[in-house]
């Protein structure tokens, strides 16, 4: 009986201190929450919940605006990421998912609630889905091209969001712990334009259940990237040129953080910067409308450098430099 007692006295003892931690940590989140989070409050917070080793991994190789999403992320918030495409929502999203070393899934527009829930086959098998995975088992789950998606699976996406729990075809089930989303697309979900004809506006519901962050391109890491190319930095600057133009003719053309890297490449490998761009900035743009930017950087070359303009011109095999006008030692030309 005495022994009985013993161990129902350590029993108590172990929960009353537990019950205490788990109200430490509470207070903490939420003053957090109240008052902002510095990233070494953030780290002992993380670690307290048996989040361990958080890092803010090359920070100054990340979009400015990772470390904001990765606290909103880390604290448990719904995230919505807008942006034009290949801004970088996905690498983000993994990279996050690194951090917080946290397993990642993903999914595209979603046009069937099946593809969320999963589905039975014709012998009984329950066919899973990442999202079943991620919502069971823990992870950061990736909707992307959200505002593209049925809007039936959206609401799967509120249910289970609003509930904590889901019913899926083999019963409810419970949402982990550690289980994170963020949603993505090129709209707010309210403003549907700029050429996105698929695209849909999201019922107040969804709205309501995330934090929208517009994702702007971040043009001081695109610099770090070109200038890791050889002429990279001149590239990018007739890139900056090529962008500012489309956006204030409003032009349906996509100068995106992807098209840059892809453009950097090919400029690496002999390519002409007009060749690099006529494959992809301007891939479907019309012969006036090429003649026209490249005109329009030129002049807008000129009148930031004050001078002539260096002219990356496409190299031959023993790379011989090629250039237009009076050119700085200092400056390689191709």
């Amino acid at each position: 009986m005495d022994l009985f007692n013993s161990k129902k006295k350590i029993r108590e003892e172990v929960s009353k201190a537990l019950d205490e931690k788990l109200l430490e940590v509470s207070k903490e989140i939420i003053h957090h929450l109240e008052h902002g989070i510095t990233s070494k409050d953030l780290k002992v917070t993380l670690e307290s919940m048996e989040i361990k080793d958080i890092e803010l991994r090359d920070a100054k190789k990340q979009h400015f605006l990772f470390e904001t999403v990765l606290k909103l992320i880390a604290k448990n918030f719904n995230v919505y990421l807008y942006s034009a495409p290949g801004v970088g929502k996905t690498y983000m999203a993994q990279e996050i998912a690194k951090t917080l070393k946290l397993d990642f899934y993903f999914s595209g527009a979603v046009l069937e609630p099946y593809k969320l829930v999963g589905y039975k086959s014709a012998k009984g098998d329950y066919i899973e889905t990442d999202f079943y995975r991620c919502f069971k088992n823990g992870g950061l789950f990736l909707f992307d091209e959200m505002d593209a998606s049925n809007p039936e699976a959206l609401i799967t996406i509120n249910a289970a969001l609003a509930n904590g729990f889901l019913d899926f075809p083999v019963g409810r089930v419970i949402a982990h712990e550690r289980f994170r989303l963020i949603g993505a697309g090129n709209t707010n979900g309210i403003d549907i334009g700029n050429g996105y004809t698929a695209r849909q506006q999201l019922d107040i519901a969804t709205l309501d259940r995330f934090i929208f962050l517009e994702m702007p391109y971040d043009e001081k890491l695109e610099e770090k990237f070109a200038r890791g190319y050889p002429f990279g930095k001149q590239y990018f600057d007739r890139f900056i040129a090529a962008r500012k133009i489309v956006i204030a003719e409003k032009l349906p053309l996509i100068c995106s953080t992807r098209s840059l890297i892809l453009g950097l490449r090919l400029i690496s490998i002999g390519h002409s910067w007009k060749e690099a761009f006529e494959m992809t900035i301007l891939k479907t743009a019309l012969p006036k409308i090429k003649e026209r930017i490249y005109a329009l950087i030129e002049g807008f070359m000129r009148k930031e450098t004050g001078s002539p303009i260096t002219v990356i011109e496409k190299t031959d095999v023993a790379k011989k430099t090629v250039a237009r006008g009076p050119v700085p030692k200092k400056t390689a030309a191709r």
